[in-house]
């Protein structure tokens, strides 16, 4: 097999791994914290934290890893230090020792999305395939993986979360290894690329007009979207739902990723990536809408369906965006800056707030604030000159 198609599949390998790591723990977090007696206020404040801590470390790895010799090093680093802090977080029940080890993790963790991103970047650079094409194995890994820990996790407990997600994150930190990528020369790092501050850096991401439209689009919809994808889980169980069909909604939502990272593919080459943002946007508009008329787990579960195709055009789109827009040796950072920093920021205004709201009077609410992020992050996108549009 060429070298350039076994890294294609062993990077389809590595975010399948991500993915099985990712449903086995992420939709269940809320249901340990909400276990261990955490209100949905200390739950939202646990996310500030951890916000400002990757809002603080993102910019700087991925600095590092614009400049280093093997970046995937970084790379692994980060995900084997992820798994093991989540494991330990399995073993707390004081609310400042999970503090300590969420705000590490965030920090440690906090340049494994823009490297994946930058790395399959890298190897789709000397194939003809699709970014979707590759994130959708993430999406059957999570797929494959939720609703069996759901399931486990009602029998034996949220412990089994925590063990499926360090083993995806430490098999997927070996598997990177395995990508043989030619290492950045020396003279390339140090003479060839600019050397540029990281303030100047970011300063050069956030001159362009189109990404600052960018930031504002995303930062008004992440606002919006980040107690419904916070606090989910638990609404589900204030409908009557269990651990299993908790794990069952994730489930379905990744299954549908799989055609739709697909289709995103197609959509993108036809149409660019901001024609297909405004429809992600407006796909979540309607299923947003649709619990607000009736809310229950049937429409939640429908509702997951149109999310699994609005949230692969939206990564599809976001990326392609951002790897076109990006400046000369500045995309692993500039993906930081929207992906983590950006996120983070948003994270740390927003989880108190939802946490509250959450609190106050349930998760109904939480999707009227989705459907207004979704229609001005719309209207933002629509400022901007699609593809094929004068």
């Amino acid at each position: 097999m060429p070298v350039t198609q076994r890294n294609l599949s062993i990077l389809r390998f590595y975010y399948l791994l991500l993915g099985v790591g990712g449903g086995f723990l992420l939709p269940f977090l809320a249901l340990f914290y909400q276990q261990q007696g955490l209100s949905g206020t200390q739950i939202g404040l646990l996310s500030t934290f951890a916000g400002l801590a990757a809002l603080i470390a993102a910019p700087i790895w991925g600095r590092l890893s614009d400049t280093a010799v093997r970046p995937r090093r970084l790379l692994q680093f980060e995900l084997f230090a992820s798994a093991c802090l989540m494991l330990l977080l399995s073993q707390q029940a004081s609310y400042g020792a999970i503090i300590l080890i969420v705000v590490c993790d965030a920090l440690l963790n906090a340049g494994s999305s823009p490297n994946s991103d930058a790395l399959a970047l890298v190897v789709l650079s000397k194939v003809r395939s699709g970014f979707g094409s590759v994130r959708l194995f993430a999406s059957l890994g999570w797929a494959i993986t939720a609703f069996v820990s759901g399931w486990l996790s009602e029998r034996f407990g949220l412990i089994v979360a925590f063990v499926g997600y360090a083993a995806g994150y430490i098999t997927g930190s070996g598997s990177v290894g395995l990508i043989k990528l030619p290492p950045k020369t020396v003279a390339t790092t140090l003479h060839q690329q600019p050397k540029r501050s990281l303030r100047r850096s970011i300063r050069m991401v956030l001159s362009d007009p189109r990404l600052r439209k960018l930031a504002l689009a995303l930062g008004i919809f992440l606002f919006m979207m980040y107690g419904l994808r916070s606090f989910e889980g638990l609404y589900l169980k204030q409908l009557g739902a269990g651990e299993a069909i908790v794990g069952l909604m994730s489930t379905i939502g990744a299954t549908i990723e799989l055609p739709g990272m697909l289709w995103a593919d197609r959509l993108v080459k036809r149409f660019g990536s901001v024609r297909l943002l405004r429809y992600a946007f407006l796909l979540e508009l309607v299923r947003l809408s649709a619990v607000l008329l009736a809310p229950s787990v049937p429409t939640l579960i429908v509702a997951r369906v149109i999310g699994g195709f609005s949230f692969s055009w939206y990564v599809v789109g976001v990326f392609t965006f951002i790897s076109d827009a990006a400046p000369d040796n500045q995309l692993t950072i500039t993906l930081a800056l929207f992906n983590v920093t950006l996120a983070s920021f948003i994270r740390m205004l927003a989880a108190p707030i939802s946490g509250f709201i959450f609190d106050q009077v349930g998760g109904y609410y939480l999707y009227a604030l989705g459907v207004i992020g979704s229609l001005v992050a719309w209207a933002i996108m629509k400022t901007m000159h699609a593809k094929h549009e004068v």
